[in-house]
């Protein structure tokens, strides 16, 4: 299966911090004088391991350079450790790492032990002193608790993904449902009454010089029609700008229901001018993406009260909150508000908190603190059969 990638995050970087630590097979390397054909060795086998490295973790939906990494670590760690010692062990903690990034974690952790077990071997031949176990030990630890941290960073990382690419999949269908709904609709609209105003035209075309008071009648009869099927068409159009709000909430189900959240939705927002209704509307849409990729939540509250002539979206989450710093998507919500003269707040004490108030509500609605009343979903688009 493709899998669907999202846009480079911090995170995803964040494996080249970990290079800093290539610093102690170069120190053990200029500790003292080396001839050529060492020095050929040690920077050609460091080179390839810097484009494995990138490989794996660049671009890590590929087991088998998981495997080829720790592979190519292992020999790495063999021909240099004659030259540089103890510091090469340095190539078996990333080789722990690298082979973290595949999908058995009883692969990653036996291959790992396996590294672990190479790294102490020159322990019981003579070639380290007991004074080597201070920096030992907490390799021997590192190599494993790395395999079982990057494991479960690749699984994660890989289900992200299958839920960004089955949001994205639903919301085309969700698209191309609503497209056929729209057809749909106006053929029932429209296909009947052109039907009868091309009739009516032609009778008139026919009568008009025979009976022209008969032919005449005809033209104001099509007038008629024509003027009722305009005002018919014009009330559809309204119909599909107010629901761009219940069209979204549906998405977001869609979307909540792919990643395994619950979704709970309380409150009637009853009529909203047209761009606090977008704006709301992109708002949730983004709020909702961040909680299928991020959030890790097993339920989310979506709220739309009245209060002061203000219409107040909330959002709740139950999943890891926190205060870090704003993203795109974020900001973009905080600067949408705010170019409506609305309000932007961001709670990640427990799980996230997110409302946004909108100034200018129309009509009458539910009050803050009254009982919300609990409005159902709107029904979540489906394919007709084919």
């Amino acid at each position: 299966m493709k899998v669907f990638r999202q846009r480079l995050t911090v995170w995803d970087v964040f494996p080249l911090l970990w290079l800093m630590f290539l610093g102690f097979p170069v120190i053990g390397f200029f500790g003292e004088a080396r001839t050529p054909a060492q020095a050929a060795l040690f920077w050609g086998l460091l080179a390839g391991f810097l484009a494995v490295y990138w490989r794996v973790f660049m671009r890590p939906h590929s087991e088998r350079w998981a495997l080829i990494g720790w592979a190519y670590t292992l020999l790495t760690y063999l021909l240099l450790f004659p030259v540089i010692g103890g510091t090469a062990s340095a190539f078996l903690i990333y080789g722990g790492s690298l082979i973290g990034m595949q999908g058995s974690v009883a692969l990653a952790l036996w291959l790992a032990f396996l590294n672990a077990q190479v790294m102490v071997l020159p322990l019981w031949t003579g070639q380290y002193g007991t004074g080597d176990l201070g920096w030992l030990v907490p390799n021997v630890v590192f190599t494993l608790v790395a395999a079982y941290a990057n494991h479960a960073s690749y699984r994660q990382r890989i289900t992200s993904d299958r839920l960004a690419q089955v949001q994205a999949e639903k919301e085309a269908l969700a698209a191309d449902a609503e497209r056929e709904r729209i057809a749909r609709d106006l053929h029932d609209l429209l296909g009947h009454t052109l039907s009868v105003i091309v009739l009516k035209s032609e009778l008139a075309s026919k009568l008009a010089e025979r009976d022209p008071a008969r032919a005449a009648g005809e033209i104001r009869e099509v007038e008629r029609i024509s003027r009722e099927a305009l005002s018919e068409v014009r009330a559809a159009v309204s119909g599909y700008r107010g629901s761009g709000l219940k069209a979204e909430l549906a998405r977001a189900k869609v979307a909540l229901d792919a990643a395994g959240v619950r979704l709970e939705y309380g409150g009637q927002p009853g009529p909203l001018p047209p761009e606090v209704e977008h704006g709301m509307s992109m708002v949730l849409r983004e709020a909702v993406t961040n909680v299928v990729r991020h959030a890790r939540a097993s339920e989310c509250r979506v709220s739309i009260t009245r209060a002061g002539g203000y219409s107040r979206l909330e959002i709740v989450d139950d999943g890891v909150g926190g205060a870090a710093p704003e993203g795109t998507g974020l900001t973009s919500m905080r600067e949408r508000v705010r170019a409506l003269g609305g309000e932007f707040t961001r709670d990640g004490t427990a799980g996230t908190r997110l409302v946004a108030s909108f100034p200018g509500a129309e009509g009458s609605g539910p009050r803050a603190g009254s009982e919300r009343l609990s409005g159902p979903l709107p029904s979540s688009p489906r394919r007709r059969p084919q």
